[in-house]
């Protein structure tokens, strides 16, 4: 893999707030995104023995999941246990694992693919606090599709910018970013007890998505000219 390059999105979560109120929601988007570059950065490098990292990959961030969120979450092994929207962390996590499993002994190209599509379901169907937390996650399932198809054709630099942009939309579509900048719909009826007019929007959602975009142009940009001048990496993919 390239080196000098790291996750760039630590800094931007502790300056604007999100941590240490949002840590949760922070945790449970950082992995999964972390898994997306990690798998970004293997496509470069495509061959038998990159599949095989990948699969291990979604192994261990499936089985890391998992583990927390089963056994020391409070719920155990019951999974019916947790709400509807966990479950749907459950899942894609266990497919997770067995995809890489697949992976791993098969070097199945479908089974790559599965990564994106499995996902890509998730982070379009989840439930999401507000119009821009949809927005934002759609354009991440857009990205995971446009992925699943390319690893299909075996079209590995398009696997690689599709992958990298997802995983920028998917941690900057956690719910601290949502509800600090994407303010609250309202709840209940006008005129009725309990309602609530809620909070409008401080960034608008689809300037949001863009702004977003524009910074993983941005660090894509140095980061491969960096890679490549520095490093010899193959930047320009």
């Amino acid at each position: 893999a390239a080196r000098g390059r790291e996750s760039p999105w630590a800094g931007g979560a502790l300056g604007s707030g999100v941590l240490p109120h949002y840590w949760n929601q922070y945790l449970g988007h950082l992995g999964p995104a972390a898994v997306m570059f990690v798998l970004s950065e293997l496509e470069r490098y495509p061959g038998p023995a990159t599949v095989v990292a990948q699969g291990w990959t979604a192994i261990i961030g499936g089985a890391s999941y998992l583990t927390y969120d089963l056994l020391i979450h409070g719920c155990g092994l019951n999974i019916f246990c947790h709400g509807h929207r966990e479950q749907h962390h459950i899942a894609i996590n266990t497919l997770f694992i067995l995809v890489g499993v697949d992976m791993v002994l098969q070097r199945s190209r479908f089974s790559a693919s599965l990564v994106g599509i499995g996902f890509g379901l998730f982070v379009w169907l989840h439930p999401q606090p507000n119009a821009m937390g949809i927005l934002v996650h759609k354009f991440a399932g857009v990205m995971l599709a446009l992925y699943a198809v390319a690893r299909m054709c075996s079209r590995f630099d398009l696997c690689h910018k599709a992958l990298y942009y997802a995983a920028y939309l998917f941690f900057y579509g956690q719910n601290g970013f949502m509800d600090m900048y994407g303010g609250a719909p309202a709840v209940g009826t006008l005129g009725v007890d309990g309602y609530n007019a809620g909070t409008p929007p401080v960034i608008d959602a689809t300037a949001y998505v863009l702004f977003v975009l524009s910074l993983a142009t941005a660090m894509q940009t140095a980061t491969e000219t960096l890679d490549g001048r520095c490093f010899g990496g193959q930047a320009g993919m």
